[in-house]
């Protein structure tokens, strides 16, 4: 997924881009890699995150306990510094015409990542092993497949975003109708998780609505963040490249600061005075608490971008293939319904220690075959379309003979 920033480069960097050289490429692009680099930490610590909470036993992965339950803490501002930082980032790829229209293109494009990335979350739960088994499972088999998790949740926020952009034709007046709908989610999102919507509506869709049947990152609060996200994007859409990033390191404490004040008074409201239970992760105060502390972390990777500047391409080229790398990640820790990987043949009984090393192994294959593929693709000029050929018929395969390759499968581990 190609996400453009900031930071104009001179036409030298232009004709070593012809070239297909991949840091020419990046270096080319227009790129705040401060953004990357908090995307690439929150990448990083999702992944440790879900492997070691995967596969280690409860008894040595205690949150209770120090330093699991610090461990536990940061981990709740992963997905929010995440989709924050991916909102802000689309206003910068979603590039307007004289008239403030997005090119043909661009909408093509963004349609086609959100359905993939939901398409892939989805079959990450497919119940069967391929389509003719489908027809046989049961009913209470099907509910973990309808579960709205992180790459749903993108695919429905990019449209989301997407439609903002298509009803607006300047970006001052796309922050300012994020930033109304994303306070409205924040605030909304106990009262709408108060609703039966399994009652009212088809579980596909009420799965967008509720945790009720097992989705951990439903729309309310969710979407919210990304609409924090273009709001700040905007913002420094507005600003000459080379001020933004010293923009985010004087500018995001006090913003943060702005959003952790009131979080901790509407925390308690909405926990003690409500007549209904409010779940922490849509309670509104704990939303503003995430968004704050994105705004602090934004900060912080703006210093340490200052003092890095050496490897900054490694933050634009991992910033740049997020996506890639959290669904390659999930390959490697769960494996797929054909063929299981560790997450499943082990899950929650690994010891600790080789339960780190694992996910830091885990880690450093997403990257490396991030870096692989696009080695690849920039080297040999079919690679791309090779690799997508080969996505295809292996995924045909499984949806339709899927039941022979877990036979095999089962008889070459028996």
């Amino acid at each position: 997924m190609s996400d453009k920033n900031n930071v104009i480069q001179n036409p030298a960097q232009g004709m070593e881009y012809k070239n297909k050289n991949i840091k020419a490429k990046l270096l080319s692009s227009q790129r705040i890699t401060t953004l990357d680099l908090a995307r690439l930490l929150a990448m990083i610590t999702m992944i440790m995150g879900h492997s070691l909470d995967a596969i280690a036993t409860p008894a040595e992965l205690d949150i209770t306990q120090f330093p699991w339950n610090i461990w536990h803490y940061i981990r709740r501002f992963t997905a929010p510094i995440f989709l924050t930082v991916s909102g802000a980032v689309q206003v910068f790829a979603n590039k307007r015409d004289e008239k403030g229209n997005l090119q043909n293109k661009t909408i093509i494009r963004r349609v086609k990542i959100a359905i993939i990335l939901s398409a892939i979350g989805y079959l990450f739960m497919f119940p069967a092993y391929s389509f003719f088994d489908a027809f046989f499972i049961e009913a209470k088999l099907w509910k973990p497949f309808f579960q709205v998790n992180i790459l749903q949740l993108i695919g429905f926020s990019l449209l989301f975003v997407l439609f903002l952009f298509l009803i607006t034709k300047k970006d001052r007046t796309l922050g300012i109708i994020s930033f109304s709908l994303a306070i409205i989610i924040t605030i909304a999102s106990p009262f709408i998780h108060n609703i039966n919507w399994f009652y009212y509506l088809p579980d596909f869709f009420a799965a967008y609505l509720s945790t009720e049947q097992g989705s951990l990152f439903p729309v309310f609060p969710y979407t919210g963040f990304m609409l924090y996200g273009v709001t700040f994007g905007t913002l420094l859409k507005q600003m000459d490249p080379e001020k933004r990033t010293k923009f985010l390191i004087w500018a995001g404490i006090p913003i943060g600061i702005v959003f952790l004040i009131p979080s901790f008074f509407l925390t308690d409201f909405f926990k003690y005075e409500m007549s209904f239970k409010v779940l922490d992760k849509v309670n509104p105060g704990i939303v503003l608490n995430q968004i704050g502390v994105v705004f602090i972390v934004l900060a912080f990777a703006g210093v340490i971008y200052t003092y890095t500047k050496k490897v900054s391409f490694y933050y634009a080229f991992f910033g740049k293939k997020a996506l890639f790398i959290y669904v390659a990640h999930l390959i490697f820790l769960f494996g797929t319904g054909w063929f299981p990987s560790i997450a499943r043949l082990y899950p929650k009984s690994i010891s600790i220690i080789p339960s780190i090393i694992i996910s830091v192994i885990i880690v450093l294959l997403t990257l490396g075959t991030a870096y692989f593929y696009e080695f690849t693709v920039n080297k040999f000029p079919n690679a791309k379309k090779y690799y997508k050929y080969a996505f295809y018929i292996i995924l045909a395969y499984f949806l339709i003979g899927g039941t022979l390759a877990q036979l095999i499968y089962q008889e070459l581990i028996a």
